[in-house]
């Protein structure tokens, strides 16, 4: 009885042991969506392979952990480790809300910079120093009605890439009721059968003329040492939002008034030949009954560089009132581990693109549609590395919708957006502490 007691006394004392040995981290992220069982399916995977770490993950409405970090923060009651957005990490960090990671936790937890495509890493970077680690990525890309452009005696495998090649396949998709093109005699733009691709007003318009602009090498808004100040009035960007405007009331290639729902509903009618629109359209697109369409890489309108809008979710650790080492250590293990090639390969899964040249080459990732993306994933813009993007991202889409409806002309209506933006910036600069 007495050897019972004593073998019960020592497993309970190890029990007890090995449960203080484990360290305990609190996450919060928004994958609230179709893709949280995948999230909850790594956290399982990286406890079974961790028993000294247990991660407790939150799934908090994105909008809803935004409100929540920085009160928590100043309590003291912050997660470890927290998924924040490409719109927000800047400002969360200028503010003082999230922990650098120094070179040397970020090679012990095997996260090597060089390992993401450079615009995400660059993402959580303030100052040469890294604050978050990529975990998810998506961009605007360009699907196509392969029957469409069959019918059009176009090459349904090789849609436009160029500015010229656009306005070319563009022409000889469009058709109005009578089966004329634009430029034939008697063509009428207020009765179109089918049209290239919709140029639609904002959020969904703002967020594909950013891209199309920024391929004239326009960066929107300065950086720190200019304050930040807006240039998306440039003759670059008044040159690029003229063309996008043209296309509806010059080539006549888009029906006027386009919303993304209507080009949405269009695409699936097989109406629209092409449609701009994010990655996350793909499970849609896919489920319509006869649409046969193929994605692509969005083409290059600009002249400088080729790029599209990106989107995407970062790792990264909220400032401790107590900083304890070991839950530090075990956070940047959990961040390592997440943003593998092999977790990044799993995530892709639910929709979201490879945050990794490695994982977007590799055979796994080959019978993924997305796979056609290839090497533009390296030109993804994203909105950041300036904590002002709802004060930009407003007024500029504001400009832009004035110049597309006709309300103004394209200059003025971009000077307008610059004026409102620099003063929306110039009050959130007062919310800064200093650095």
């Amino acid at each position: 009885m007495m050897m019972r007691r004593t073998l019960a006394a020592l497993l309970t004392a190890a029990l007890l042991s090995a449960a203080a040995a484990q360290v305990e981290l609190t996450y919060w992220h928004g994958f609230t969506g179709p893709d949280m069982p995948l999230m909850e399916q790594l956290i399982a995977e990286f406890n079974a392979q961790h028993p000294d770490i247990v991660v407790k993950a939150e799934a908090i409405p994105w909008g809803n952990l935004w409100q929540q970090l920085e009160p928590s923060v100043a309590a003291g009651r912050a997660p470890d480790v927290v998924a924040v957005n490409e719109d927000v990490v800047t400002g969360f960090i200028l503010r003082g809300a999230l922990a650098p990671m120094t070179p040397d936790a970020l090679a012990a937890a095997d996260i090597d910079p060089d390992r993401f495509f450079g615009p995400l890493w660059d993402t959580g970077v303030v100052d040469g120093v890294a604050y978050a680690v990529p975990v998810h990525s998506v961009m605007v890309v360009m699907y196509y009605n392969k029957a469409l452009f069959a019918a059009a005696g176009l090459d349904p495998d090789a849609p436009p890439t160029t500015r010229d090649g656009y306005l070319a396949a563009a022409r000889a998709l469009t058709t109005d009721t009578a089966g004329r093109h634009p430029g034939d005699a008697g063509f009428d733009a207020n009765a179109l059968a089918t049209w290239a691709a919709g140029i639609v007003s904002p959020w969904m318009g703002g967020t594909v003329a950013y891209a199309f602009t920024a391929q004239n090498g326009v960066t929107f808004v300065d950086g720190a040492d200019a304050g930040y100040a807006p240039n998306f009035d440039s003759p670059a960007a008044q040159e690029m939002v003229q063309f996008l405007v043209d296309l509806v009331d010059v080539h006549q290639v888009s029906p006027k008034n386009a919303t993304e729902g209507s080009e949405i509903d269009a695409f699936r009618q097989g109406k629209a030949a092409m449609n701009f629109n994010g990655v996350w359209m793909l499970s849609q697109y896919a489920e319509q009954p006869g649409l046969d369409f193929g994605v692509a890489a969005i083409p290059q309108f600009g002249s400088e560089r080729f790029a599209t809008w990106g989107g995407s979710s970062h790792l990264a650790m909220p400032v401790q009132r107590r900083p304890d080492a070991a839950k530090q250590a075990a956070a940047m293990t959990f961040i390592g581990w997440l943003t593998q090639p092999e977790q990044n390969l799993f995530w892709t899964a639910a929709g979201g693109l490879p945050t990794q040249p490695e994982v977007a080459a590799s055979e796994g990732y080959a019978s993924n549609p997305m796979s056609a993306l290839g090497e533009s994933m390296e030109g993804t813009f994203v909105l950041t590395g300036f904590p002002f993007l709802a004060q930009f991202r407003g007024a500029w889409d504001a400009a832009y919708e004035a110049a597309l409806l006709g309300d103004k002309p394209v200059a003025q209506a971009l000077a307008d957006g610059v004026a409102e933006a620099a003063s929306r910036i110039a009050d959130g600069l007062q919310s800064l502490p200093p650095r």
